[in-house]
């Protein structure tokens, strides 16, 4: 096997490729090289995400150089030679139930290739898999063995809501969806095993390169409690913010969930970060700590203690029993104080909300976070409601908090990019579209990415690329040439082209874009 090509992602993130085809022992030797280089703790790395041929190392480049990491790579890929050193004897059995409720699609997949439903279950059940990715969702897995003879074509029109724990086939490839979330693959079953579980040790039953058999078991011999989803409860809090409107989108946020993104965990945080720590230096927090990030619209907030806040970011008219609060000033609260955002145009799109103390909800993976598509962290894993009690944490100072500015907004944004691991597939002509042509940001967008609208990037051939690692900040283009630039819940793999990725610097300045914002590329460097 050849050396390993690199590709710098932006400043913050490098990628190895070491093929161009799905192997099975080239996945097992890319999952054993991941092991090892985590085993090493480098200090500095955040996430490592490998995919099929790709291994996506994001760092602080302020603790650890791409040489560094580049060297510990090439030095451990060669100490795994094909064949040698790189199998991974866990093997897991999956029990499914086949057909009827739990798999509905089954009888499509009968009909497509003219087989009885036993002979489909049948081959199914003989595969041998090994986990050849783990992304799209949480822990969803991409199973690499499917008999070619199973091969079957995406659904036409995708699903809204697929069960948690369903065996689906996709096209070449079978996979596992780990939690409930919409999904174009036909299911044929369902397993009771919980492939999810933020409070075990080790929340996943499924690793890259693991090996994976699937065993046919009957609904009557299943617990149906099995099947129930696992799900932050949602038993009453005893907080001290009482939640009177929710805002458009208001959820818990703090700096990032990090670590888990070879598992299809998007960082999260916040999506403007000098915003939240802007707050949270004004009123005395950690950087870190938990903040509201409010999106658009704004809440209705009444206190039930003493405390101090401060709000940075977009502004969106915060009111405080009324009276104007303007962004950055640390201001006072006492019990029964109503806070309230009354809005306006062009004023940005996300406002942080820092509270003395923070918001002390639970730390799940290291994070209090609010991750929307996994439900965990923040706020019972999800975007807060009316009734809802915020619990704070002990009021303190930090004697050590420095002022930092929150980021500025400006209209029409600017932010600067750097070719992606794909530039070469786009002519110059695309490139240039890109760096002089302004694009609208969709209606469509959120916290995943930001899909704008404007002239069509188109690359010479396809925009469908193996699946690899994706950062906060990557373009990728769709078949249609539409660009999504990628926010903070992004997922962590996917299988677009992309043309180009935004620098860290400038990532800020995404997450205070809404929709019908106008957004302009720049770029030191030219392609082709």
């Amino acid at each position: 096997m050849s050396q390993p090509d690199f590709f710098p992602v932006n400043e913050t993130a490098i990628m190895m490729r070491v093929g161009d085809r799905i192997d099975r022992s080239l996945t097992q030797r890319i999952a054993a090289v991941v092991k090892a280089v985590d085993a090493l703790a480098l200090v500095g790395v955040r996430e490592i995400i490998p995919s099929y041929t790709t291994i996506l190392i994001v760092y602080d480049h302020k603790v650890i150089s791409d040489s560094t990491i580049e060297h510990a790579l090439v030095t451990t890929w060669n100490a795994f030679q094909t064949g040698e050193n790189t199998h991974i004897s866990t093997t897991v059995v999956i029990p499914v139930i086949y057909g009827d409720e739990f798999g509905e699609d089954l009888q499509d997949v009968v009909s497509h290739h003219r087989f009885s439903s036993e002979e489909v279950i049948s081959r199914h059940v003989a595969g041998r898999y090994t986990v050849g990715a783990l992304g799209f969702s949480p822990g969803f897995a991409y199973l690499i063995g499917l008999d070619p003879a199973l091969e079957t074509p995406r659904r036409i029109r995708p699903r809204t809501h697929v069960p948690a724990g369903s065996v689906a086939i996709g096209g070449a490839q079978t996979g596992i969806y780990p939690l409930e979330s919409p999904g174009g693959w036909n299911l044929i079953g369902r397993t009771p095993m919980t492939m999810f579980d933020p409070n075990r040790d080790d929340p996943f039953p499924l690793h890259l390169g693991d090996e994976l058999q699937f065993e046919q078991v009957a609904a009557r011999d299943v617990d149906p409690a099995s099947f129930s989803r696992q799900r932050n409860s949602e038993e009453d809090v005893d907080g001290q913010v009482e939640v009177h409107a929710p805002g458009l989108q208001t959820t818990v946020q703090d700096l990032g969930r990090h670590g888990f993104g070879a598992f299809g965990f998007a960082p999260n945080g916040a999506a403007d970060r000098a915003s939240l720590i802007a707050a949270n230096r004004a009123v005395g927090n950690p950087d870190h700590a938990a903040a509201l990030e409010i999106t658009l619209t704004g809440p209705i907030l009444v206190f039930q203690r003493r405390t101090t806040i401060a709000v940075c970011g977009a502004n969106l008219g915060a009111l405080v029993n009324g009276l104007p609060l303007p962004p950055g000033r640390m201001q006072g609260v006492m019990p029964g104080d109503e806070v309230r955002f009354r809005g306006g145009p062009g004023q940005g799109a996300r406002a942080y909300l820092a509270i003395a103390g923070g918001i002390e909800v639970p730390l799940v993976m290291g994070s209090r976070s609010t991750d929307l598509t996994a439900a965990i962290g923040g706020y019972h894993g999800r975007a807060l409601r009316v009734g809802d009690r915020l619990p704070l944490g002990q009021l303190r100072r930090s004697s050590s908090a420095t002022p930092i500015p929150a980021t500025r907004i400006d209209r029409p944004a600017t932010v600067e990019v750097v070719p992606g691991p794909q530039a070469d597939w786009f002519p110059v002509e695309a490139w240039d579209l890109l760096l002089t042509q302004p694009f609208t940001i969709s209606p469509s967008s959120n916290r995943m990415g930001l899909r704008l609208e404007g002239p069509p990037i188109l690359p010479v051939e396809t925009v469908d690329i193996i699946s690899e690692g994706v950062v906060t900040g990557s373009i990728q283009v769709t078949g249609e040439g539409q660009p999504i630039v990628m926010l903070p819940g992004h997922a962590t793999i996917g299988g677009y082209a992309k043309i180009a990725t935004v620098i860290d610097a400038d990532l800020d300045r995404l997450g205070q874009l809404g929709p019908g914002d106008i957004l302009r590329f720049t770029s030191r460097y030219r392609t082709n």
